[in-house]
């Protein structure tokens, strides 16, 4: 099926340009519906309108967390949503707006990209912490989202060395450069097979 998407973002843009870039490549099957920032002037929300794709931005500070997302939601109200894609959005998630999109097959429909092969440097500075770490090897991950930062089911990583002469702006960029690659191509292996969990990594019903 192609895939209803909405990305959020809070910086530059560049995973989301990747997902353009696949869409328009056809080797991704999915329809970017919004594109949500928590900051009205990240640059990526310029890419967005470039490429013609609604754009919703909307300041965090001064708000509750709870009452910034229930304005998102609001406005995804008008878009049919298949899932949420975290494309640099430097905001946490909260319990209550994932279960907006609970899955009939027991995961919550919302994948973040993280720059580390988790659960190894979860946080804001994946890279910036394996590199100061020394690894020798880092990686990017793909993962559902819930209510644990960065602790939600793993559905795809990739690896990538560290260098003897990187520097962490070096190190970075290969990180990156492996992330554009790894998430549409796990979206579009959502976008024909859906999402297949184990018992075990199904995410109870509240009561």
């Amino acid at each position: 099926m192609s895939l209803k998407i909405a990305v959020f973002i809070s910086g530059r843009g560049s995973n989301l340009n990747a997902i353009i870039q696949a869409i328009s490549d056809k080797t991704l099957d999915a329809q970017i519906q919004c594109v949500v920032s928590n900051d009205p002037e990240a640059p990526g929300l310029l890419i967005a309108k470039q490429h013609g794709l609604p754009t919703f931005g909307l300041a965090h500070k001064g708000m509750k967390r709870r009452e910034h997302e229930e304005k998102i939601l609001e406005h995804l109200k008008q878009y049919e949503i298949d899932f949420v894609v975290l494309a640099g959005y430097m905001r946490l998630i909260s319990p209550e707006f994932l279960q907006h999109f609970k899955d009939d097959g027991g995961f919550y429909r919302v994948i973040n990209i993280h720059p580390s092969l988790l659960p190894s440097f979860p946080g804001v500075s994946g890279y910036e912490d394996a590199f100061n770490y020394g690894v020798k090897v880092s990686g990017v991950t793909v993962h559902l989202v819930d209510e644990e930062l960065d602790r939600g089911t793993i559905l795809a990583q990739v690896p990538f060395p560290r260098f003897p002469d990187d520097t962490l702006t070096t190190f970075s960029a290969r990180g990156l450069s492996v992330e554009h690659a790894l998430y549409p191509a796990v979206l579009q292996t959502i976008a024909k097979e859906g999402v297949k969990l184990t018992p075990k990594h199904k995410v109870e019903a509240k009561k």
